[in-house]
């Protein structure tokens, strides 16, 4: 409330106005004005936008009664017409011919209504606008803020973003108290996965050269300076930017309030890997403990959206809802306009921080799960903190070979963890933990058939299911061989 009593003043001194309209109902619109009429108030240009939006999207066949079948016989020329529509709108309303990304979005219900849609703040200030509209789709909000920019006099619309909370939504404070209270400087970290050997100090060996199981060739290590990130706090969340921030949980262990400086290793023009350092060591070995959070969750790091944040826990945790979507937004925009000659690696001031406290960067080949340690020298003190992208990982695998016979039927193999049924003529099922690849040599040794070339496959907990006819196979495989994922090693 002080924060927003605060904009408030500021704003009221340099002459902006700030108007709460919460109880405007929708307003049944006059009809399209001309792509010649000028709008004297940002108001107005949005309540224009708003009907000549909902009247393109009725004349492109949009109502309640659409649907996947109606659409689809003529859903590339519906879809050609739409964005045609959009270009227009465009032309008609916004600053840029191809500022209205809409184009995609041709669906049930609309994405604005003027018998729905209404507007419930707008807030102007000099030359430039903000107009805030609320519209219920089926049985929830949604939010939309018109950025609007006045040109010669007339107001058009820059930009537009949607969200699904309101602008003060926040995080569950007691939740988030109760989540951060749980960090601590010396909490119990687990070894890393037996089968696994990190050994992720070799990736940050400028010039080393690597080749991993997924790399086209050997490369030399180039390692980037990457700049400072603050920990306030001293406590980090480390996931996908992407996601929504309600279920964010920081990691267990708590580290001295700092800056600290950002590595990372470049391979192939991606990132592969990207460590904050806590401080610089001799004395080896060095120990890799997961970087577990403080619930327990898995130090494996899921990604969606092609990055992973490592945060400030305490300024990631105190932002609004929508302000992390602006975040993420504005991370979207200025990684789309970076060149590919440059890291993947964008920092972020979030909230009201005047440091950098985030620092986003792409994962590697994209998205996955990928792991987090914890790195300590031989006198267990703190040297880093590193996402592994797996670029550089050899990956092992342990090859279990079971004879094929011609007319086998039934369970044909099954040993601690592993079993191998053929249901003559229709499927093949492999039940075990960690089925990398399931394929048939001859007596060679020569690849006659893998699981990737089946008509379909199941996969469902450990059991793994091929429709593959197994008649086909006879007199051509001598051998079924089944590939199992054991870990990976980072190159030595």
């Amino acid at each position: 409330m002080h924060r927003l009593l605060f904009a408030f003043f500021i704003l009221s001194l340099v002459g902006c106005q700030l108007h709460a309209e919460e109880n405007v109902t929708p307003q049944s619109a006059p009809q399209s004005s001309t792509s010649s009429e000028i709008m004297k108030s940002p108001q107005e240009r949005v309540q224009s936008y708003i009907r000549d939006w909902h009247q393109s999207w009725k004349d492109c066949g949009g109502s309640s009664d659409m649907s996947a079948a109606s659409l689809s016989a003529s859903f590339i020329g519906r879809m050609e017409k739409w964005e045609k529509s959009i270009r227009a709108l465009a032309q008609k309303h916004w600053s840029s011919t191809d500022g209205d990304s809409s184009g995609s979005s041709f669906g049930y219900p609309p994405d604005h209504d003027p018998d729905a849609e209404r507007i419930i703040k707008h807030q102007i200030g000099g030359d430039t606008a903000i107009v805030e509209t609320e519209i219920k789709k089926q049985s929830y909000p949604t939010f939309y803020e018109y950025r609007l920019k006045l040109v010669n006099g007339d107001w058009r619309i820059e930009s537009n973003a949607m969200f699904f909370d309101r602008e003060d939504e926040v995080l569950d404070e007691k939740k988030t108290r109760s989540l951060l209270e749980k960090t601590s400087f010396a909490p119990k970290l687990p070894p890393h996965d037996e089968g696994d050997e990190p050994n992720c100090e070799v990736l940050f060996e400028e010039g080393k050269v690597v080749k991993g199981t997924l790399m086209q060739k050997a490369e030399p290590i180039k390692v980037v300076k990457a700049g400072k990130l603050s920990l306030p706090s001293g406590m980090i969340i480390a996931r996908d930017f992407g996601y929504a921030p309600d279920d964010a949980v920081p990691l267990s262990l708590r580290v001295k309030p700092g800056e600290y400086e950002v590595d990372a290793c470049m391979l192939e023009g991606r990132v592969a890997a990207i460590r904050v350092v806590f401080g610089k060591s001799d004395k080896k070995p060095f120990h890799y403990r997961q970087a577990i959070t403080v619930d327990n969750g898995s130090s494996v790091i899921g990604v969606d959206a092609g990055n992973v944040a490592i945060c400030d826990a305490l300024s990631f945790m105190q932002r609004s809802k929508r302000n992390h979507e602006r975040e993420y937004q504005d991370w979207v925009k200025i990684t789309t306009a970076r060149t590919q000659s440059l890291p993947d690696i964008t920092f972020l001031k979030l909230g009201a921080s005047e440091s950098n406290t985030a620092v986003v960067s792409g994962s590697g080949y994209g998205d996955g799960g990928y792991p987090s340690y914890w790195v300590v020298d031989a006198d267990n003190e703190l040297v880093a903190f590193i996402i592994d992208f797996q670029i550089a990982a050899e990956q092992l695998y342990r090859s279990v070979k079971v004879p094929w016979v011609s007319g086998c039927n039934g369970v044909i193999h099954q040993e601690d963890g592993l079993s191998v049924e053929v249901i003559r003529g229709s499927s093949i099922k492999v039940t075990g933990e960690q089925i990398s690849e399931v394929r048939w040599l001859d007596s060679a040794g020569a690849v006659v058939f893998s699981g990737d070339q089946s008509s379909h496959s199941i996969s469902s907990d450990n059991e793994n299911t091929f429709g593959v006819d197994s008649t086909k196979l006879d007199g051509k495989a001598s051998q079924m061989e089944i590939l199992i994922y054991t870990g990976f090693r980072n190159n030595r």
